[in-house]
């Protein structure tokens, strides 16, 4: 049994195969910055790879940008990346007025890989005419495509002040008529939605996903610190900054089907000790004068006491932080991870890769990366070349699959890191 401040392993097994049966297959992206029509299939796992300024940390903040929409609405979400103008490509000879964010996927009941759901964001800022007392306006167009029984596909879209459900089921065709501000969203709650019926159903389920995406990016200085116990320790924070209560979370996690012993926590020791092998135990203790906050010490080979995390290396917090992560029993839907090598050793990538992909069977990774170590350890479909062409705008991905693998063939198996190091696969300098 978990701490009675913690979810019961019932909860846990529920979000599991939630996780299983929910996931997003593509993105695409158009004017997002330096996105101007990017299309890129999602696995379980994806990794990004390409020069600095190719437009891997934009995909990352498109669909970070889809998450805001969810928690905090179109407005907000717009002013917190500076506003449209920022947002939109800034190539070309004049300034574009339409940027979209789009994903299909599998959050409705009856949606597969052939016959996928999808949701389109479009935001548009068209310049008024000079007698109008203002330069601009901004508006948006939602469009939700689902397939919430065997054979049917629902459509909920959003344009103007108005929202439109076309739907052959009585139940969808039952909701009163809506009217919405221009700039709302159904996938933010505020919003008023089709009532009760199937295909708002599969807009909870979408708006719920979309809400977990997040952008993991450990803050090596917060992770050193104490933190607070509270039920936030369930996840662990974008920036680790809750790392001591996260890492009590997985200690006191224990698997019924093993007689109740810590299987995850003792799993993570063992990474941590082959990582950095002269840890030899990770100790939570209570912070002197800071009540109901956990501290981390580390018990070191041939060292007398215990060693702060305040006083540990900066690899060795990111390597913590990126294990723990990893070894979450309970992870967002989708977390993507911008240079999951930095600060972190060549010899440790394998063990790192390995336990990326174990995760993976349990919720969506994407991450970029200029590591060969690290891409050696990949397979082709999850490979992807970023470039950037002479206009300002990325080709994401450079090459398919396919071309990927007859590349390596072509090579007689050479490596993929040591092929995309060679420039054989593009993305390089």
């Amino acid at each position: 049994m978990l701490c009675r401040h913690r979810p019961c392993c019932a909860r846990l097994l529920h979000d599991w195969a939630r996780g299983l049966n929910h996931r997003i297959l593509g993105l695409t992206v158009r004017n997002f910055r330096t996105l101007t029509d990017t299309k890129l299939p999602l696995g379980p796992l994806t990794v990004m790879v390409g020069p600095n300024a190719a437009g891997k940390s934009n995909v990352l903040h498109a669909l970070e940008f889809l998450g805001d929409v969810a928690r905090h609405g179109i407005e907000s979400a717009l002013n917190d990346l500076g506003g449209f103008d920022v947002l939109a490509f800034r190539g070309g000879g004049r300034p574009l007025s339409r940027l979209s964010v789009g994903i299909e996927g599998i959050w409705s009941d009856f949606a597969s890989a052939e016959e996928p759901d999808r949701y389109e964001l479009s935001v548009s800022h068209p310049r008024l005419p000079e007698t109008s007392r203002a330069r601009s306006t901004t508006y948006r167009r939602e469009r939700f495509i689902q397939h919430p029984e065997r054979g049917v596909e629902t459509s909920v879209e959003l344009t103007s002040s108005s929202l439109t459900v076309l739907s052959q089921l009585e139940a969808d065709r039952a909701h009163i008529p809506l009217t919405v501000g221009r700039l709302d969203s159904a996938l933010h709650h505020a919003t008023p939605r089709p009532r009760n019926g199937p295909s708002s159903a599969a807009m909870s389920e979408l708006t719920q996903h979309v809400k977990e995406i997040r952008v993991f990016d450990p803050n090596v200085r917060a992770a050193r610190e104490p933190a607070a116990i509270s039920d936030a320790g369930r996840h662990l924070n974008d920036d680790a900054s809750n790392l001591a209560d996260f890492l009590k979370t997985l200690r006191d996690f224990r698997d019924k089907d093993k007689d109740g012993h810590r299987v995850i926590w003792e799993a993570l020791l063992d990474d941590v000790r082959t990582v950095v092998p002269q840890i030899r135990d990770i100790h939570l203790v209570d912070t002197p004068g800071r009540t109901g906050y956990l501290s981390v010490e580390l018990e070191e080979n041939s060292l007398r006491g215990r060693t702060r995390l305040q006083d540990a290396s900066f690899g060795t917090v990111r390597l913590l932080c990126l294990l723990a992560l990893f070894h979450d029993p309970n992870p967002p839907l989708l977390t993507c991870i911008e240079e999951i090598d930095h600060g972190i050793h060549p010899h440790a990538l394998e063990l790192l890769a390995g336990r990326l992909r174990e995760a993976s069977r349990r919720a969506q990774f994407l991450v970029t990366t200029h590591s060969p170590a690290f891409v050696n350890e990949l397979e082709p479909e999850e490979f992807v070349v970023c470039e950037r062409g002479q206009d300002g705008a990325s080709v994401i991905p450079a090459l398919t699959t396919d071309e990927v693998r007859e590349r390596i063939e072509a090579s007689e198996g050479m490596p993929l890191g040591e092929l995309w190091f060679a420039n054989t696969l593009g993305g390089g300098l």
